[in-house]
C-alpha cells in the first residue's frame, strides 16, 4: 500500500476530475525564471472567477474548463495557484492545491532545481493552518519539487520553511516522498530518513496515523525491525485497540499502517534470528493478540 498520504491526495485529486482533464497535455519544457512573480490583478481574477463558474454555474462549464486549459498550460499557473492560496473562496483554495499537485507531478522534471527550490519553499510556507484535504494536495506537491530541487531528502532539514513546519507536517511530507521519488533514489536515504521520523515521534507513545503511514510507506523500501528501531514501540502500541485515538479528520485507526509497516519489516530477509528479538517478538505478538479483538469481534466471541 502507498499509506494514507497516498489515498488522501487520491481522494482530493478526484474530486476535481476537471483539473486532471486541463492538464492532461504534453508536457513543454520551460525555464520559469521567477516562480513567485504575481499574475496581474486581472488576470487572477480571471481564474478566480472561472473556478467559481465551474462548481456554481453549469451552464458555463465547457467555456470555463477550455480557459482552465490553457491557463493550466501556462508559466504563471505556478504562481496563479500559489496566489489563489489566499483565496476567500474555499473552492478556489481547494483547486489552487489540485493545480499545484498535478503541475507539480506532471512538469517539476522540466524545471531548474533553483525554481523546484523556490516553487517548493513557497508551498511548505502556505501547509500551516490549511485544512486537512488541501494540505495533502500541497504536501504531495511539495514531494514532487522536492525531487527536482534535492539531490536527496537529507537536504530537507537544511529549508527554514521545513524547518518552521509543526512535526505533524514534516511526517506528512516524509510519508509522501515515495510517491513522488524514484526508489533507486530513496533507499540510500532509508537510514537518515527514519532517524529523522523518530526524532519527530514520542517512542513511549502509540503512533499517531500520520507516523504509522510514514513508516508504512518507507517500510518497502527494505526497512526491517533493526531499521526500525526505537519506532517498533510507538508502532507496537497503535496496534493495540486502545492504543491510538481515532483520528479525529480521518476515517481510519493508526492500527491499519502500523500493521502494515511492522509485518512488512517482518518479512524482509534481514530480520535478526529468533534467538536476538524473542523480547521483541513477544511484545509484537502480545500487541497482535490485543488487536484481534477488535479485528475480529464475531471469530474473537466464537472461540472465547
Amino acid at each position: 500500500g502507498g499509506g494514507q498520504a497516498e489515498r488522501l491526495a487520491l481522494a482530493s485529486e478526484s474530486s476535481l476530475g476537471w483539473l486532471r482533464r486541463s492538464c492532461a497535455v504534453t508536457t513543454v519544457a520551460w525555464r520559469l525564471c521567477v516562480p513567485t512573480v504575481a499574475m496581474l490583478p486581472e488576470q487572477l481574477q480571471n481564474v478566480e472567477a472561472a473556478v467559481l463558474a465551474m462548481h456554481r454555474e453549469p451552464s458555463r462549464a465547457a467555456e470555463c474548463d477550455r480557459f482552465l486549459q490553457q491557463f493550466s498550460r501556462s508559466e504563471e499557473a505556478w504562481s496563479g495557484a500559489l496566489q489563489l492560496l489566499g483565496s476567500v473562496h474555499p473552492e478556489c483554495r481547494l483547486a489552487s492545491g489540485a493545480m499545484l499537485h498535478l503541475k507539480a507531478r506532471r512538469d517539476a522534471s522540466s524545471l531548474a532545481s533553483v525554481d523546484a527550490l523556490a516553487l517548493l519553499s513557497r508551498c511548505l510556507e502556505a501547509l500551516s493552518g490549511t485544512a486537512r484535504t488541501l494540505r495533502a494536495q500541497l504536501t504531495v506537491a511539495a514531494a514532487h519539487l522536492a525531487s527536482r530541487a534535492l539531490a536527496g531528502p537529507e537536504g530537507l532539514p537544511a529549508l527554514p520553511a521545513f524547518a518552521a513546519l509543526p512535526p505533524a507536517q514534516r511526517v506528512e511530507l516524509l510519508g509522501s516522498l515515495p510517491l513522488a521519488w524514484p526508489p533507486e533514489r530513496l533507499r540510500t536515504s532509508l537510514p537518515a530518513v527514519l532517524a529523522l521520523l523518530t526524532s519527530l515521534v514520542d517512542t513511549e507513545a502509540a503512533a499517531p496515523l500520520s507516523v504509522a503511514a510514514c513508516a508504512a510507506a518507507w517500510q518497502p523500501l527494505g526497512a526491517d525491525l533493526t531499521d526500525l528501531g526505537a519506532l517498533v514501540r510507538p508502532l507496537a502500541l497503535a496496534l493495540r485497540p486502545h492504543g491510538g485515538d481515532r483520528d479525529a479528520q480521518a476515517e481510519e485507526w493508526p492500527a491499519e499502517a502500523a500493521a502494515e509497516a511492522l509485518c512488512g519489516a517482518l518479512e524482509v530477509a534481514a530480520f535478526p534470528p529468533s534467538a536476538s528479538a524473542t523480547e521483541l517478538s513477544r511484545s509484537l505478538l502480545t500487541s497482535l493478540s490485543d488487536l484481534a479483538s477488535l479485528a475480529l469481534p464475531h471469530a474473537a466471541t466464537a472461540t472465547a
